[in-house]
């Protein structure tokens, strides 16, 4: 483990997209939209840009077909057809680098990520992301993210080393059986020790891809909370526990309890959006921390434990953390 250690380190020295390089990045198309004209194809599927955005590239001639061959906005898209959006020659923001390998096997790897560091290609970022360094690093292998962290999340995120291994974690996500617990600090004083929120949440993301409460017509959503200290500066540190996986869940219920999480870019405190996603390198982190992750191993059943140590940020204002082990028969890294 100490030798692939090695090769993410080097893999991160310099970042991958540390040099500017034109970014070709494909988009393909589902059957569902088959027969839309490709501007109206770009607004319906990607909602957290603006049409007029969508509009303007089209019209600069940064969409071309596999052959290089340009798409205009008109262009009547098929079920299966991959277009590629083209990004002029430039250098991607830094991120953070001290990516730690807790765990590995033939079957899986459980990864410390810092933050900000985005898990995959999305917005400014493409090559420095966890999975582009991580591809290098297992080259030719390529990692399969079980689940995912937003870009401003620390702790720890599971890999597949296969196919065969990734869908049988994934299911263990989907029957509801793997235990996810965060730590994270709250502006304000939770006025119950323990509180449950189960609003759901908009499928769709709204503005710089952001999601909200939506009652009506959202994604049925739970996570269970527990005080841990109240302090005097006028926030507190929380357990959470996540029973569903809905993108940015814990920031939202938290948010829409009005205890937005410490450090938040884009849940703001009094219900207001912000307006960036992913933090700078030198800015205050978002105090959420994936601490602990409880599953079974995909093939031979055994019950498996790791925990993250919690950034220092999280814990230094609190006098006294209780002991947050809950399982002490669990396998821990």
């Amino acid at each position: 483990m100490n030798a692939r250690q090695q090769r993410i380190d080097a893999a991160c020295i310099p970042l991958p997209g540390s040099i500017p390089y034109a970014n070709r990045r494909p988009v393909n198309i589902p059957a569902a939209h088959d027969g839309l004209e490709l501007l109206d194809m770009l607004a319906l599927r990607f909602p957290q840009i603006s049409r007029a955005e969508w509009e303007s590239r089209c019209d600069a001639g940064r969409f071309v077909s596999e052959a290089g061959e340009v798409r205009a906005k008109t262009h009547r898209v098929r079920g299966g057809e991959r277009v590629v959006q083209v990004f002029a020659s430039a250098a991607e923001p830094p991120v953070a680098t001290d990516i730690r390998l807790i765990h590995e096997d033939e079957s899986l790897m459980v990864v410390g990520k810092p933050a900000p560091l985005p898990m995959h290609p999305s917005g400014r970022y493409n090559r420095n992301t966890l999975q582009h360094i991580l591809n290098l690093a297992y080259a030719p292998e390529r990692p399969r993210p079980v689940h995912r962290l937003d870009a401003n999340t620390t702790g720890l995120v599971l890999f597949a080393r296969n196919r065969l291994c990734c869908r049988l974690l994934q299911l263990q996500f989907l029957a509801g059986s793997v235990e996810k617990r965060y730590l994270v600090r709250v502006t304000g004083h939770p006025s119950e020790d323990r509180f449950t929120a189960t609003a759901a949440i908009s499928a769709l993301p709204g503005i710089l891809g952001t999601h909200a409460i939506d009652n009506a017509a959202g994604r049925a959503s739970r996570t269970e909370f527990t005080v841990l200290s109240r302090l005097a500066d006028g926030t507190s540190l929380l357990e959470a526990r996540l029973l569903t996986g809905r993108t940015n869940q814990i920031r939202i219920h938290l948010w829409h309890s009005g205890h937005p999480v410490v450090g938040d870019p884009a849940y703001l405190a009094g219900g207001e959006i912000g307006d960036t996603q992913t933090l700078d390198t030198g800015a205050a982190p978002l105090q959420l921390h994936a601490w602990r992750l409880s599953f079974k191993h995909p093939l031979s059943g055994a019950a498996l434990a790791f925990e993250a140590p919690c950034p220092a940020a999280i814990l230094s204002p609190c006098d006294q953390v209780p002991d947050l082990r809950h399982n002490e028969g669990d396998t821990k890294a």
